[in-house]
């Protein structure tokens, strides 16, 4: 992270070649057409296996309702990227970064060292569109993050995520505030948290605020919580998961943070720029640099339930099985 050195010096770092000997610009522009290619390609295979089973086929094919639903779903995938991953969404960021004496990046391979959830999981990592930028003192960037599932399994639209790193005075303990945007499709909460439940820790802001905390940093977790804290994240919470890890405090959403109309774009800059005062004004800081120079932040990293997960995630998808399978055996008439 960097504090900015204006807007044109950041537009040089974004020419030139990359390692593959694109340029950013090549590497951005086919960021940008994966989810359009995928959206064309499956939104044009709906009506097609539609078409075939109503007029060609004498029998209904389970096999071509298979096709249309699958189609249907990377369809919308693809759409939503597309629309919250826009161009214009990285424009506005571009424009954002001479008002705010920042630096703007149009594409950036790999992680950055970042080590939040969606940046340590997956492969081939790419950033773009990331503004850096200091607001009340802290070193912040905004961006989004491309990725794949792994390196053998590549999904249709490819993963996105918008993301917000701030730089944090201190260390503190690896600690996530869960409220379901990075487990949702859609809106659709499809997976549990993966954390263990023998580390959620209770700072008096309710169920739906779950707060996961390595072992051994309860007591700076609390005194980190101060009322302030808590409600500045719990608004924070409406639009993103959030995740501290050493120096640095995450922000993870399923939109661009410049997405949508001008008065949403507006509305996230002032949530960022409250979120990093109300952080930069805490007495946490203070308790650290009692503990020289913030050693007892703690390095003990959250547990994942992999059991509890794992039963979960299989016992929805034999739901959805089951219901598909059902579906399929109806329209070929085998249940009648």
């Amino acid at each position: 992270m960097t504090d900015g050195t204006g807007a044109a010096a950041a537009r040089g770092d974004a020419h030139g070649t990359t390692g593959s000997g694109d340029t950013p610009e090549e590497r951005f522009a086919s960021l940008m057409r994966q989810p359009r290619r995928a959206a064309l390609i499956s939104g044009a295979l709906v009506p097609v296996a539609v078409a075939v089973n109503l007029f060609l086929l004498d029998d209904t094919s389970g096999a071509l309702i298979g096709v249309a639903v699958v189609a249907s779903v990377v369809c919308v995938l693809a759409v939503w990227n597309v629309v919250n991953f826009s161009p214009t969404a990285v424009a506005r960021l571009e424009d954002a970064s001479t008002r705010v004496g920042g630096r703007f990046t149009l594409w950036k391979e790999g992680t950055g060292g970042h080590t939040g959830v969606p940046f340590a999981y997956g492969a081939e990592h790419q950033r773009f569109g990331v503004l850096d930028h200091v607001v009340h003192g802290l070193p912040v960037e905004i961006g989004h993050l491309a990725s794949q599932v792994s390196a053998r399994h590549t999904a249709p639209t490819g993963r996105r995520h918008a993301y917000v790193v701030v730089r944090l005075p201190q260390r503190l303990p690896h600690m996530i505030v869960s409220f379901g945007h990075l487990t949702r499709v859609l809106g659709v909460r499809v997976v549990p948290d993966q954390w263990h439940r023998s580390q959620r820790v209770d700072v008096g802001a309710g169920r739906r605020f779950r707060l996961f905390v390595g072992d051994g940093g309860e007591q700076l977790a609390r005194s980190f919580f101060s009322p302030d804290v808590v409600r500045c994240f719990q608004r924070v919470g409406r639009h993103y998961d959030i995740e501290i890890e050493g120096r640095d405090l995450y922000l993870f959403g399923a939109r661009s943070v410049a997405a949508g109309t001008e008065r949403r774009w507006n509305a996230q800059r002032e949530l960022i720029e409250d979120l990093a005062a109300t952080v930069a004004a805490s007495g946490v800081w203070e308790i650290l640099r009692r503990r020289r120079a913030g050693r007892g932040g703690g390095r003990a990293a959250l547990r994942a339930d992999v059991g509890r997960a794992v039963a979960l995630v299989f016992g929805a998808a034999a739901v959805i099985v089951a219901v598909l399978s059902l579906v399929v055996l109806k329209a070929a008439g085998l249940l009648d």
